[in-house]
């Protein structure tokens, strides 16, 4: 099962490997900050992908679409780190073009977008630069997939797209 939201943030990430092969471009889940560098060990230059909101509304037709706004923070080091962080951000910033759509249909073009440094005594302290290009998109036809026959969500999990098996009702989880 994979979202249409979980689907345009793997697009994303796919075009920005393609664009930026030297760095580790991964999905982040929210906000990237100084609290995650410090939970998480990040092979420089980095760029973490993320949906930050999804502001849904349905529509009469019972169809739901959402503005997302969505970012990829850009993390660098060494003596170069800013003029780095900066021609990453702005290789990124120039593919959210009107046009952008990531291989994907029923999505509107970006709008919005932005490229900011990060900027704290920590982080520099720390020798690195961090930098977030952010945009908003449409997305439409929200829940698309997810529902079976019924109307149920679909309770396959799927973890980096593997397919977890979960265990029965009553299982020995010790879970309700």
């Amino acid at each position: 099962m994979t979202s249409r939201i979980n689907a345009l943030r793997n697009a994303v990430v796919d075009k920005i490997k393609a664009i930026l092969p030297a760095a580790n471009v991964e999905k982040q889940f929210g906000r990237f900050n100084l609290d995650e560098l410090e939970r998480i060990s990040i092979r420089c230059p980095a760029v973490r992908v993320a949906v930050l909101t999804a502001k849904v509304s349905p529509s009469p037709s019972g169809e739901s679409e959402a503005p997302l706004q969505c970012a990829a923070f850009i993390v660098t080091d060494g003596r170069d780190r800013d003029e780095a962080g900066w021609t990453m951000g702005e290789a990124i910033g120039v593919q959210l073009h009107s046009g952008q759509m990531w291989g994907m249909t029923r999505l509107g073009g970006p709008t919005g977008v932005s490229i900011t440094p990060i900027i704290s005594a920590e982080i520099k302290s720390r020798g690195i630069s961090i930098i977030a290009v952010e945009w908003r998109q449409e997305l439409r036809r929200l829940g698309e997939g997810i529902f079976d026959s019924n109307g149920c969500v679909i309770e396959e999990l799927y973890i980096n797209d593997e397919l977890v098996e979960l265990p029965e009702d009553g299982g020995d989880d010790g879970q309700p």
